[in-house]
């Protein structure tokens, strides 16, 4: 730094230490302006929480507003003093007022404004998302305003005196980095240890992206996550978020003098066109007849975590943060819990890998967080199958007659995993995927034959479970759930789409949905569904829930044949889409959006859907 000032004079380098001084006098301004945020906090009374809101508190916004000083640091670099000051004042104005816009927005919505909100903004002549009196407006105008005279003063008086400023700012400026990285070391740590005190607090800072290192700790032996979790999470169970009203009533639930088993079967990026005679001919042979079908449902993202949070949930995807910092877990699952049900829950991939240990799961003790036996998906599939059996035989010895919840989650379609003796009805199809070969000219069909296989080879495993299931008596008083947690693209529109977590096209997001159990009608449903309604319909028929699904869920009833939603929201790990029948509005993580029609090609949409207004409406139903 002295080295680069050097090659200015005298008045630019006062001109510049006035700047940075500037900057830290509205650092105590957005301090100020930030205790807005306090509310949402859930006030941590350990070491470590105490410690990350000290460090990230100081240290976050400190590096921001840092940020904020680097174009006024150029300012009083290369510009005159009255050319420097409005500079100064209208970048220190305009951040103030956005910071203070977006404690309004978190106060309502839970997440921070972006583009997508302001184009909101612009859009609702209606008032349906933002209604403001000519008082709020009048107020609004005059804090910009206020703000604008007040950063301008405060410019001027600061540089006046630039030489007589003896603050050591650049010391303080090296301390709030500190401080900053000071704040990701400790996420780092407690992140890994599952410690709540800490992540709890991360998704109501704005703009802040916290490290994390927890398979790296684990690959290198300094960490057991199980052992980690189990010493964590048990004092925090029966803990919710303290910035939910969720359920906005208290459960009233009476399952019966014979409550009904309830079994969850998943595989892995199963998309909608995979169930059949011929992929799926054991699934379809036992639920194509005592089964009941939904031909246009949709998952509730285009990735793996909410896709599976919207299952277990019924809440779309903008509540999971909320969820893992707060260490809250499905609703569904806490009431089965309360139930008594024997709990076993397989997963072929990791738990913990996606965050399920710390949201969906996160009340169940001693998770199992992943089939370790298994070279490959299709190994570890037959293997956690095999566990699946075992557990039954052992929960019938000791447990007989306790109602149970089962959730296996299949991973060789994702995996594109077949056994070499397997058998793959679909041909042509390849041996194995080399994902770096996929373009625009790769031949689908190939590709597309070898996912099927793989859902093929499942559907073999499966026959298993239903197998054991009839024969020990209780396929009639089981429900079962077989779906998908996403879909899978193969080109289908020529976009050169591969895969999943891309677009919310059907091809990423329709999924299979098939539900057996007592009172189920077969047939098939052609309405359109969501995975945020499985919760409730579970809730309804098997927990004997009595609350209407409005109390704790987005969702509805599966069950009532005249269910066909006109729109319905997915999911991804960077932002979400309302899918309506003939159009999807993607909002992306930046906060841009696009409208495109089902075949992803793109809409000249200068309004947005009605749609849209009612989801962001709907998004915010749980937030105090």
């Amino acid at each position: 730094m002295t080295l680069l000032m050097d090659k200015f004079t005298p008045n630019k380098r006062f001109y510049l230490r006035g700047s940075a001084f500037f900057a830290l006098i509205n650092l105590v301004v957005v301090w100020g302006i930030a205790t807005r945020y306090l509310p949402f906090f859930n006030a941590p009374s350990d070491p470590w929480g105490i410690a990350y809101l000290v460090t990230t508190w100081i240290g976050h916004f400190g590096l921001l507003v840092m940020l904020a000083w680097l174009p006024m640091a150029l300012a009083a670099l290369v510009l005159p003093r009255k050319a420097m000051i409005p500079v100064m004042s209208l970048i220190a104005a305009a951040g103030l007022w956005a910071l203070a816009l977006d404690t309004v927005v978190f106060s309502q919505y839970r997440f921070h404004v972006n583009h997508f909100m302001l184009s909101l903004f612009v859009h609702d002549q209606n008032g349906e998302i933002f209604s403001f009196s000519a008082s709020t407006w009048a107020l609004g105008i005059g804090v910009i305003v206020g703000l604008l005279l007040f950063e301008t003063w405060l410019a001027w008086r600061i540089q006046a005196r630039a030489q007589g400023i003896a603050f050591p700012v650049w010391k303080t400026f090296l301390g709030l980095l500190i401080m900053a990285i000071a704040s990701h070391a400790i996420h780092v740590v407690a992140d890994a240890q599952y410690k709540r005190s800490v992540t709890q607090q991360t998704s109501i800072y704005p703009l802040l992206f916290p490290a994390t290192a927890k398979d790296f700790m684990e690959k290198n032996g300094w960490l057991d996550p199980r052992a980690a979790r189990e010493k964590n999470l048990s004092m925090n169970r029966a803990h919710d978020s303290g910035s939910l009203n969720w359920p906005a009533k208290p459960l009233s639930c009476t399952p019966g003098d014979t409550p009904p088993n309830v079994v969850v079967i998943a595989l892995d990026s199963w998309r909608f066109d995979e169930y059949g005679p011929k992929t799926t001919p054991h699934l379809y042979q036992a639920l194509n007849e005592s089964g009941l079908r939904f031909e246009h449902h949709i998952s509730s993202g285009n990735a793996t975590r909410n896709g599976v949070f919207g299952l277990f949930y019924g809440l779309t995807g903008n509540y999971w943060n909320t969820m893992e910092d707060s260490q809250t877990g499905s609703l569904f699952i806490r009431t089965l819990q309360q139930e008594n049900y024997r709990l076993g829950l397989f997963g072929s991939a990791s738990f913990d890998g996606v965050g399920f240990d710390r949201t969906v799961f996160s009340s169940v003790p001693d998770l199992r967080l992943r089939t370790h036996e298994g070279e490959d998906p299709a190994a570890r599939d037959k293997n956690m199958t095999k566990d699946w059996l075992d557990w039954q035989t052992k929960r019938r010895t000791a447990d007989a007659g306790q109602p149970y919840f089962g959730f296996l989650f299949y991973d060789a379609p994702h995996g594109y995993s077949v056994p070499d003796d397997a058998e793959r009805p679909w041909q042509p199809s390849l041996d194995t995927l080399e994902y770096t070969e996929l373009g625009p000219d790769t031949d689908p069909i190939p590709v597309r034959n070898l996912h099927r296989n793989a859902a093929h080879y499942d559907d073999q495993l499966i026959k298993r479970v239903i197998d054991d299931l009839k024969a020990h008596g209780e396929w009639d008083n089981t429900y079962l759930i077989v779906t998908s947690d996403h879909g899978q693209s193969f080109n289908d529109t020529g976009h050169s789409f591969w895969g999943h977590n891309s677009n919310f096209s059907r091809y990423q997001t329709q999924v299979p949905l098939l539900i057996h159990g007592p009172n189920v009608q077969p047939g098939t449903h052609k309405g359109m569904t969501s995975h945020l309604d499985v919760v409730p319909t579970l809730m309804k028929h098997a927990l004997g829930c009595a609350n209407p699904p409005a109390d704790y869920s987005q969702g509805k009833d599966l069950l009532d044949p005249t269910l066909d939603h006109p729109w319905v929201i997915a999911n991804s790990y960077l932002g979400y889409a309302i899918i309506e029948k003939d159009r999807i509005t993607e909002v992306k993580d930046s906060g841009d959006w696009v409208t495109y029609d089902p075949e992803l090609n793109t809409l000249d949409q200068e309004q947005f859907s009605p749609a849209v207004f009612e989801a962001v409406n709907l998004m915010g139903r749980f937030y105090d």
